[in-house]
């Protein structure tokens, strides 16, 4: 690490830096507080930084699913229209710079540098005052969401689509002023922190929520969830467009791959109705329905912002785009002989959306489990869903401290009999889990790998490796 009084010169310095500072995405127990989630502490840091989250307009997402998916689509979709978009995601699965991205290109190690170079004395300051006072210096995730707001302002932004970290109300990016708010499908996930029932874990969605501000909510599927997220922003006077309702996904036919034709394409030809007009002829090649809704609310909050900007949304270019669209880890097709899904479900509700992928887009095709998730999360209700569902179910472990032992991991399957007991076994290392699953299964099996962004970010971390590998041994010849 490079001394405090010596400027960050590499991105691995920089990396380093930012780790330092106090990372609630690795702890599993911290204080849900506006103490501890103090919002200022983000509007100072960016005060210094010359407010740069004013210098563009904004689209704010928050939700428990599909939310990141539904702002990449969105910033998809401006930036196609020759409106230069930043995106800001979190977690990431293999570098941080994923989080950071403009007109889909992830920020440059060269710019991750400056922008940690420009508040790192700021940031140290902060650290020292925070050893002599014990008033927390910037975390880990305010200091990304800086630097995010920072590099789309040096880049010349001229939209921003920024998803929520975790709940709303005391998010660190709950600082900006948006154009407009998404709130997708809100479930179980976070309890300890934003509720017990999705009532309360609703209000603390809306807290993203602005006086006349729109917003587009996604296809809730609890009832006290849509009510709250209804009266809120009744009580604000946002004009609100729903998925389901002024957002209409039609006619939605799925592309299959059974066993009989393994190598058929799959994904979903759909048609959308919203109230600036009918898409009738869509395809795109993402798995799940699910998925469906969430690009209805990205096409929305897209067309909500076009109303009120004047922007101009042409239909044949969005549908091009969602054609072109892909989200990493998100059921992602691998390879096709065994197929190999990977997904990052890490609650109930997105188990049973991969569960029901699985089946609509890979009907009786035998499925090979790679589970690894956090310790704080639900993995006994996961398992569940999982049981008489896969012929094999292979424990695993990210390696990180969060994560949930695999040996704890593999008793929770036991107990809830996922599989037969011959057919239950533990991998600690998730790329070899992987490997092992792939190995054993025959060219109509479908092996499915999936529990947290941990595990999912390993394994295509392993898989960048061995591409770099392979071009690296092309080149040589």
């Amino acid at each position: 690490m490079a001394p405090s009084n010596h400027p960050i010169q590499t991105y691995e310095e920089a990396v380093r830096f930012v780790e330092q500072a106090l990372n609630y995405e690795k702890i599993r127990r911290w204080p849900y507080t506006d103490k501890a989630l103090k919002l200022s502490r983000t509007e100072e840091l960016l005060a210094f930084l010359g407010d740069p989250h004013r210098r563009y307009r904004i689209i704010h997402v928050a939700g428990t699913k599909g939310k990141g998916t539904t702002a990449a689509a969105a910033a998809h979709i401006l930036s196609a229209h020759g409106h230069r978009t930043g995106l800001l995601t979190s977690p990431h699965l293999v570098t941080h710079r994923e989080r950071i991205r403009i007109d889909g290109r992830p920020i440059t190690e060269d710019g991750f540098v400056r922008g940690i170079r420009t508040m790192q004395d700021y940031i140290q300051r902060k650290r020292d005052e925070e050893a002599r006072t014990g008033v927390h210096a910037p975390t880990y995730f305010e200091m990304l969401t800086a630097l995010a707001f920072d590099f789309f302002a040096r880049a010349g932004a001229e939209w921003a689509l920024v998803e929520v970290g975790l709940g709303g109300r005391l998010d660190s990016t709950n600082v900006v002023s948006p154009e407009c708010c998404v709130i997708t499908p809100i479930g179980f996930d976070h309890m300890d922190k934003l509720g017990e029932t999705t009532r309360e874990i609703a209000g603390e969605k809306a807290g993203i929520l602005k006086a006349g501000v729109p917003v587009v909510l996604g296809r809730q599927p609890y009832a006290d969830a849509l009510k709250a997220l209804r009266r809120r922003s009744d009580e604000l006077q946002c004009p609100r467009w729903e998925v389901g309702r002024q957002l209409e996904v039609v006619s939605p036919a799925p592309l299959r791959a059974p066993a009989e034709r393994p190598d058929a394409p799959v994904g979903w030809r759909f048609g959308l109705r919203t109230p600036a007009g009918d898409y009738p002829a869509l395809f795109t090649p993402m798995l799940g329905r699910h998925q469906l809704d969430n690009l209805a609310a990205a096409v929305g909050a897209v067309e909500m912002c076009a109303r009120l900007e004047g922007l101009s949304i042409r239909r044949r270019r969005v549908a091009e785009c969602l054609r072109e669209f892909r989200m990493p880890a998100r059921l992602e097709l691998l390879q096709r002989s065994p197929a190999v899904l990977l997904d990052v479900a890490h609650t109930v509700e997105s188990t049973d959306a991969l569960l029901a992928a699985l089946q609509t887009h890979f009907p009786g095709r035998p499925v090979r489990v790679v589970f690894g998730c956090s310790s704080s999360k639900d993995a006994r209700g996961m398992l569940a869903r999982f049981k008489g569902r896969c012929v094999t179910f292979t424990a695993t472990q990210a390696d990180m401290s969060r994560a949930m032992p695999v040996d704890e991991t593999l008793q929770a399957a036991r107990d809830v009999q996922v599989a037969a007991p011959e057919h239950l076994k533990a991998v600690a290392d998730s790329r070899e889990a992987a490997q092992d699953a792939i190995e054993g299964a025959a060219p109509g099996d479908v092996v499915c790998i999936t529990g947290s962004f941990f595990t999912a970010g390993e394994i295509l971390g392993e898989r960048m490796k061995s591409e770099e590998e392979t071009a690296d041994k092309r080149d040589l010849r």
